[in-house]
């Protein structure tokens, strides 16, 4: 569905990034894997692809990488806003919740992909269209992550963004988020460690499991093809049920 595209992802050296990255890499894009880990460059050359170094907070280093990821593709048709961080032992309902923790939070979930999307867009225009995926949650839709209160209000805030670029973008870039549950991941290792916050959990999805990263990578690689492109503003749930 991909072949000859050419697309970032950002969070590419773990997760569902690098799900998603490889996803894209299979179906014959041509990828640039931006994150700060230092893992990039070995991801990045295990699946053939471009590693663009940089912190999604900081806008030089988003800008720098976007313009890498031009030159050396050529271009870019898709653009995936995936990086994001749930602060575990940290994050807490808004009366314990510190505001350093709040605003960490934020600077990379929503405002990492507002920079993520600022200079990705202006690549996608350059080049005359394309897509923009952006991650969001299930606590942006409903109240299942109680005490992740600056998590929860990132996701939703990402859902807002993507409401007003997909009018602001239309027809030249369709914008879309897509939404994954409970995802065997880093970011819920903590959960994943623990039996009875796992059954907890567990217990909220009807489908009773975990989903998988390439399961959801398989869902964002359909939003970014052309087999969805009657889809914009759109919100894509791959949760098992939770928010059913």
């Amino acid at each position: 569905m991909l072949d000859g595209k050419r697309a970032l992802v950002t969070g590419a050296a773990s997760g569902i990034g690098r799900a998603t990255a490889a996803r894209f890499a299979a179906e014959g894009a041509r990828v640039a894997c931006l994150d700060r880990d230092p893992r990039i460059g070995q991801v990045a050359k295990e699946l053939d692809a471009l590693a663009v170094p940089a912190d999604v907070r900081v806008e030089p280093e988003v800008a720098g990488a976007v313009t890498a990821a031009v030159t050396a593709l050529g271009g870019l048709d898709i653009v995936v806003a995936n990086a994001g961080v749930q602060l575990h032992g940290q994050d807490d309902r808004a009366d314990r919740l510190e505001l350093e923790v709040w605003e960490r939070t934020l600077e990379i979930n929503l405002t990492g992909v507002f920079l993520t999307c600022k200079h990705g867009l202006r690549a996608l225009l350059a080049g005359g269209g394309g897509n923009v995926v952006c991650l969001s949650s299930p606590t942006a839709i409903a109240g299942v992550a109680p005490g992740y209160d600056a998590y929860s209000a990132s996701k939703a805030g990402v859902l807002g963004l993507v409401k007003a670029m997909a009018r602001d973008y239309a027809p030249e870039v369709r914008v879309n988020a897509v939404v994954p549950g409970f995802v065997e991941t880093a970011l819920v290792e903590p959960v994943l460690r623990e039996p009875d916050w796992l059954a907890s959990v567990l217990a909220t999805v009807p489908l009773g499991r975990a989903g998988t990263p390439d399961e959801v990578a398989g869902l964002i690689a359909f939003v970014a093809s052309d087999a969805c492109a009657y889809a914009t503003g759109a919100t894509f749930v791959l949760d098992g049920g939770m928010t059913g």
